[in-house]
């Protein structure tokens, strides 16, 4: 039987949500009117207020909602779009992250079959972080952590935030990629805010383009060699770079560069928010090949069934998406052995 796992959702813990709540700027957690609760958000590609119910902090919630959806397994990772990593001091940061992954071991202790979690990292602190995801492995029983993936738009902000992956390297960590900046201390991230006008598509843009920009750090310049147990996974399909790859091949072989796909496939994708469009997937798996993507739904900013229906009735064959499902698992049993 197919066993679906769930690579892209989010959880935010109860101190974690007590310590955002003391704060007066955003980032912050804040009640309305009517006594429920909606995060202010600190980030460059998304301004808004988003309402926080059960279903971002309850574990009875969230186990519901995946048996409902027909989802075997989740990976739970901290919400970068939240803009908190670059906008809290070092000192802050640590406070938060290692309660937040205190929580989350405990939720995943309660359900060992159903949950996995990944750390949550300050950018503010490498050194710090490099320690923290020893002790999630070691102490907690997580299965690697989650960065923003502005601290990968170049090769030095890559560079700065090394000693992390090489943590994760003896331990065969899984890293997860996911929106937002990193804190300002990482150099090589983009300065310029995206236009206020037409909100939600340069919110895309915007979003896709930091993906893709991580991407071609991670896969086209040699970072990641002496990283190979380490898996690297991206989300929102990996931005805008599947409609690229092939001009970055052929502009790459007219330079006498190496095949460039061979490369880029060195990092695994989740379907997210862009694999429900099926013209955006369809075309992810023809120029990567379905073996480097992964499920994932994004929950709970949005409800996973539907996420999963969409990826089920794009077009693709039986075999692709078995292979597409297939990816996860096999990705859990290895972090499995390596524990």
């Amino acid at each position: 039987m197919t066993q679906i796992i769930d690579w892209h959702t989010h959880w935010l813990s109860p101190r974690a949500l007590a310590f955002l709540e003391t704060r007066d700027a955003a980032p912050r957690v804040q009640r309305r009117p009517d006594g429920g609760l909606e995060f202010l958000v600190n980030s460059s590609v998304l301004s808004r207020a988003i309402p926080i119910g059960p279903t971002f902090f309850d574990g009875p919630t969230r186990i519901a909602h995946i048996d409902e959806a027909g989802i075997d397994h989740q990976v739970i990772s901290w919400p970068t779009t939240l803009g908190v990593d670059p906008a809290l001091d070092a000192a802050a940061s640590r406070t938060l992250f290692r309660d937040y992954n205190d929580d989350l071991a405990e939720l995943v202790s309660r359900h060992p079959g159903r949950l996995s979690g990944l750390a949550a990292l300050t950018t503010a602190d490498v050194e710090w972080s490099a320690r923290e995801l020893d002790r999630a492995h070691r102490e907690l029983g997580l299965i690697g952590a989650v960065l923003p993936a502005g601290a990968f738009l170049s090769l030095d902000g890559a560079r700065h935030v090394a000693p992390i992956l090489e943590v994760a390297q003896r331990h065969g960590s899984h890293l997860y990629l996911h929106t937002g900046l990193a804190h300002p201390c990482v150099p090589g991230q983009w300065a310029h805010p995206p236009a206020a006008d037409a909100a939600t598509a340069r919110w895309l843009l915007e979003s896709t383009s930091q993906f893709s920009a991580a991407w071609i750090t991670l896969a086209l310049t040699d970072f990641l060699a002496p990283f190979p147990d380490v898996t690297v996974q991206l989300a929102m399909l990996g931005g805008i770079l599947p409609a690229l790859a092939g001009s970055i091949d052929a502009r790459g072989r007219k330079e006498g560069l190496p095949p460039q796909l061979p490369a880029l496939r060195r990092i695994y994708i989740d379907t997210g928010v862009l694999g429900s469009d099926p013209q955006a997937l369809g075309l992810a798996v023809r120029v990567l090949g379905a073996e480097r993507i992964l499920f994932g739904s994004d929950y709970p900013l949005v409800p996973s069934a539907p996420v999963l229906a969409a990826v089920r009735g794009s077009g693709l064959d039986a075999h692709t998406l078995q292979t597409l499902f297939n990816n996860g698992r096999e990705i859990l049993e290895r972090l499995a052995r390596a524990a």
